[in-house]
């Protein structure tokens, strides 16, 4: 079922303007305050999202991924993460994004009340972040964990399951649609995204505009222009995911980034290129890898257009990621292969 059209209500402020918003929450860092449920929460909407992501858990958790490899090459995120040096070489990005992978399950699976799994790992992670924007403002002055920084991040998490749910094979329902979105505008106020800055509003349509904001002003040409340091880390990133699904590999996933953020050129099937074309003469960007990533290539974007849209193939390619999950909590026998049993093994929560 397509999505419908964007429907912006009369006195809407044009989404064009969020650009101008995320400029103002660059100076403003992420604080730790009380973690409160907003007013406007919906228990049964978050239920309904949870439920959503189970039945596309592959496909999201590969728009997650390719969302997390684009929000790096945004050069004050990447500050932040090279200052921390957690995430620099495959064994410390390993136990880092296996880590953030737990952390969101937590939010996925379990209920949002203080006495939650989910609850206290809202309070970790936003306590982390403030401790390190405040450390990292002491080195260099400036160097902050922002307001707008927060909200990209949030595209890294929900982004290309809103822009590109398509292309991801996710299956496309209004009301789960607006739950996820729902759920995400939660957890971005639980994080300390103030609600001007917060990427998900109480609408689908306002939120795809942002997310197609974020997209086309700030990763496209961060994703275009990307940097030496972006390389070794986003190298870092897939390589240290690998111990959780061991068919992921950089080239052919940095092309996938680049196609779900629809830039012009980065498409693999025909009928992706846009009202401008493609010069069929020329070489598309994935001629010039490896046989291997070319092959990785095809299998996702097959996997993806065609046997996500099978109900039997859908089922197993999530439970697929339920084992991945189980694996990694308690036998992950390939990260014993490369980091060792102590390195191993990844607690987020005690």
């Amino acid at each position: 079922m397509a999505a419908p059209e964007a429907d912006v209500r009369k006195g809407d402020p044009p989404e064009t303007s969020y650009l101008e918003v995320l400029q103002q929450g660059a100076n403003i860092s992420v604080d730790y305050g009380d973690i409160e449920l907003p007013e406007w929460y919906d228990d049964k909407k978050v239920k309904r999202a949870q439920d959503y992501f189970k039945r596309n858990f592959f496909a999201m958790f590969i728009g997650k991924l390719c969302g997390l490899l684009a929000i790096i090459t945004v050069p004050s995120i990447l500050r932040v993460l090279v200052h921390t040096n957690q995430s620099s070489e495959p064994r410390t990005a390993y136990r880092r994004y296996v880590a953030t992978i737990m952390h969101t399950l937590e939010w996925y699976y379990e209920d949002f009340i203080p006495t939650s799994r989910a609850w206290k790992s809202f309070a970790f992670v936003r306590k982390t972040h403030a401790g390190v924007s405040r450390q990292a403002s002491t080195v260099r002055p400036g160097m902050i964990i922002s307001q707008r920084d927060m909200a990209i991040t949030q595209f890294g998490f929900i982004g290309y399951i809103i822009i590109s749910y398509r292309k991801l094979g996710i299956q496309y329902d209004p009301k789960d649609m607006e739950a996820f979105v729902h759920l995400w505008r939660v957890i971005g106020h639980l994080m300390g995204i103030e609600d001007r800055f917060n990427a998900c509003t109480d609408r689908f349509e306002t939120t795809e505009q942002r997310m197609t904001v974020i997209a086309n002003e700030i990763l496209k040409p961060a994703l275009l222009n990307h940097t030496a340091e972006f390389v070794k880390m986003g190298k870092a990133l897939i390589e240290g995911l690998w111990c959780f699904n061991p068919f992921i590999e950089f080239d052919s996933f940095l092309f996938l980034t680049l196609r779900f953020n629809n830039i012009p050129g980065y498409h693999y099937w025909d009928d992706e290129v846009g009202p401008d074309g493609a010069n069929p003469a020329q070489p598309r960007p994935y001629e010039r890898f490896s046989q291997y990533s070319r092959f990785l290539l095809y299998c996702v974007c097959y996997i993806h257009s065609v046997l996500l849209q099978i109900g039997l193939f859908r089922w197993y390619f999530n439970m697929q990621m339920v084992m991945s999950r189980f694996l990694i909590t308690y036998f992950p026998f390939l990260a014993f292969y490369h980091y060792g049993v102590r390195d191993a093994y990844v607690r987020i929560l005690k």
